[in-house]
């Protein structure tokens, strides 16, 4: 990483060698699109075929790549908070890895699903994405699409809430080194060469983030983190192959027994991804892909001190594991006529956990154990213990979908669909969706949509067996329904969307206690129903000012302690040189128990110096009044966790 510097200084010398077309008349060309034409993007994440936006048949935020450099983030997971019906906060436990709150959901089982290039992050362990790969770089993306509603007529399991996908770059060579406060700094790379008659991919995001300082329960944390991400793609006419390796190291994060500088947390990932077009014409599109995973992860945080535990050392322990997915999919597109379509497929997918270990200090035979005895001398990686043998387990699916797309009318576009998931020693899942879409007249277009989703238990939720919880083989899939009403108004300059939704969960995967012993168990015990608002505004003022808003409300109680109403508010000014932009996240108060955290907003700076057409200088700051402020987060002491200072990057990028 300490390359950066000399290589920013290197490129900057040099750049005059280096040519590429007017960049800036490309940016102000699509500053200039009308809403119409925005509203004509091609999103593919709601239907199996890319459609405009405007035609989609779910609540779909897109984010092109232009978008996000008007944004102060880089990771996938912070863009959430631009998204109305989302937040994300830090969480606690295994490297205080991002939380998503979702439309009044605020757990951490994997209720969002979450892609790069449609291949699944999620994983079935713990669920959650971000356990296992908690920074996905914005810097490799050309656009980001976001379902805001369910999506597991398509996608399946953990599409919930949510589903996520980012769609890496596939043009522009870029190479693009930045440097922030606390040593801070980071390189990023695209490259897009032609050989051999073949398209190639190289993607590389390196990331350190310097040690912020975060107050928590009297003391100072320091909590460095470092990413990195590649990605290597080559594409035929018809074929396409794919392969992507991430890992991420956070050390002296904040866990269940408190912060500690030996606090440990490392993950990897490595996927490979490969598809074929079978044809392509007036049969329409058959395409096949199979994906392949492994996630790796080891962390140890402290769970008791001294003086909790009676021990003469702390007590570390956190999952030593490894989970590995193959999944083999074929989907096919075919226009039935001029009015109708027909989109159909189906899915094999093998998820085993493969490794069930422990990073921990008290280890005995196996078992942990709470006494000096068992002291390890320090904390140690163990590929196997006892108490996870039960983890060892698979998870496998078998899926078929089937969707009808019908123009109706000119005016009238019907969307009928369902897919069916048979997991294994669980009950078969039916997940069906219903949209219809109405232009009224150039202004105004207004939608009804229906859809049900499902999450599957965890391997740790159904199988787990130690000194804390016991798993329950007996749980089944969690279940929601959701009504959704749309109201879509756009003018030359101006576009207004209002979403009416109502979500009825069923079947929630809640702790309770064993009637055996002390521990916890889990079952499917809880239903709920949360009814809110989003809304959206977006205003241009002339040839070079733009305004953003979006507010979310809620009418009942999140599920769990989460943002009732939150919003946000960005201006902007783009020109061909410049581009400033200034934007706020707002969050209400939040009060549970002894937890209480006022209202409170996070000023953040985005701006772009288009220096050369070629070349540009960039200065992104998030939270610029470096805002002290907490999250509630119930499984720690205190309920708090402190939310993060401000981070100051400059950075230089170079197309060529």
């Amino acid at each position: 990483m300490r390359v950066v510097g000399p290589v920013a200084a290197l490129l900057i010398i040099t750049s005059n060698l280096v040519c590429k077309d007017a960049f800036a008349q490309d940016v102000e060309a699509l500053f200039n699109l009308t809403f119409d034409e925005l509203l004509e993007q091609q999103v593919s994440i709601s239907s199996r075929d890319a459609v405009a936006l405007d035609a989609s048949p779910s609540t779909v935020t897109l984010f092109t790549r232009q978008m996000l450099d008007r944004l102060a983030v880089s990771n996938l997971y912070d863009l959430l908070n631009y998204v109305p019906g989302f937040q994300v906060t830090r969480g606690d436990w295994v490297g205080a890895v991002p939380k998503e709150h979702a439309r009044g959901v605020y757990l951490d089982n994997g209720y969002v699903l979450f892609m790069v290039d449609g291949q699944r992050v999620n994983e079935i362990s713990f669920g959650k994405a971000s356990v296992y790969m908690p920074f996905i770089p914005l810097s490799i993306a050309e656009r980001v699409e976001v379902i805001r509603g369910p999506g597991s007529a398509l996608y399946g399991s953990n599409a919930f809430m949510g589903v996520v996908n980012l769609i890496t770059r596939k043009q522009d060579n870029m190479l693009a080194p930045r440097i922030g406060v606390r040593g801070s700094q980071g390189l990023s790379v695209a490259y897009f060469p032609n050989w051999y008659g073949l398209d190639w991919q190289f993607l590389l995001d390196v990331d350190q983030q310097g040690p912020a300082s975060h107050r928590f329960n009297y003391s100072q944390v320091k909590d460095p983190r470092h990413y990195v991400f590649a990605q290597l793609g080559v594409q035929g006419e018809v074929w396409h192959l794919t392969s992507r390796y991430s890992k991420a190291r956070m050390n002296g994060y904040i866990n269940l027994g408190g912060a500690s500088e030996d606090n440990r947390y490392q993950s990897e990932n490595i996927g490979i991804e490969g598809g074929v077009k079978w044809w392509q014409g007036e049969n329409g599109i058959l395409t096949s892909t199979v994906d392949v995973s492994e996630h790796r992860i080891s962390s140890a945080g402290l769970l008791l001190t001294t003086k909790q535990s009676g021990l003469s050392d702390d007590f570390f322990n956190g999952p030593n594991w490894m989970t590995r997915t193959v999944q083999f999919s074929t989907d096919w597109v075919k226009p039935i006529n001029d009015d109708w379509e027909l989109s159909a497929g189906f899915a094999w997918l093998d998820a085993e956990q493969t490794q069930a270990g422990a990073m921990t200090s008290h280890l005995l035979d196996g078992v942990f154990l709470l006494d000096d005895r068992a002291y390890l001398g320090g904390i140690r990686s163990v590929d196997q213990v006892d108490e996870f043998d039960a983890l060892l387990a698979s998870q496998d699916s078998r899926s078929g979908y089937v969707q009808l797309k019908w123009q109706a009318a000119a005016d009238w576009l019907v969307y009928l669909g369902s897919r069916v998931d048979r997991v294994e020693r669980l009950s078969t899942n039916w997940s069906p969706r219903l949209a219809l879409i109405h232009q009224v007249n150039a202004q105004h277009s207004v939608r009804l949509q229906y859809g049900e989703a499902f999450r599957t238990p965890t391997i740790n939720e159904l199988f787990s067996s130690d000194a804390v919880t016991q798993g329950n083989p007996e749980l089944q899939q969690e279940k929601i329904a959701t009504l959704e009403a749309i109201w879509r108004w756009q003018g030359e300059q101006a576009q207004l969307e209002t979403v009416l939704f109502q979500n009825d969960m069923r079947d929630f995967v809640n702790k309770v206690e064993t009637q055996q012993d002390s521990r916890f168990t889990f079952a499917n015990t809880s239903k709920h129903s949360i009814q809110g608002i989003e809304s959206s505004l977006n205003i241009k003022f002339g040839s070079h000012w733009e305004t953003q808003v979006s507010y979310t409300q809620l009418f009942d109680e999140p599920f769990n302690t989460s943002f009732k109403r939150y919003g946000n508010l960005r201006l902007g000014y783009q020109d061909e040189i410049f581009s400033l932009n200034w934007d706020v996240l707002w969050r209400t108060k939040v009060s549970q128990d002894t937890f209480v955290q006022s209202a409170y907003g996070l000023l953040n700076f985005q701006g772009r110096w288009q220096w050369r057409d070629n070349q540009a200088w960039t200065l992104s700051v998030a939270n610029l009044l470096d805002k002290e402020f907490q999250v509630y987060e119930p499984r720690l002491t205190g309920l708090a966790m402190p939310g993060e200072r401000r981070q100051l990057m400059l950075g230089y990028q170079l197309l060529f």
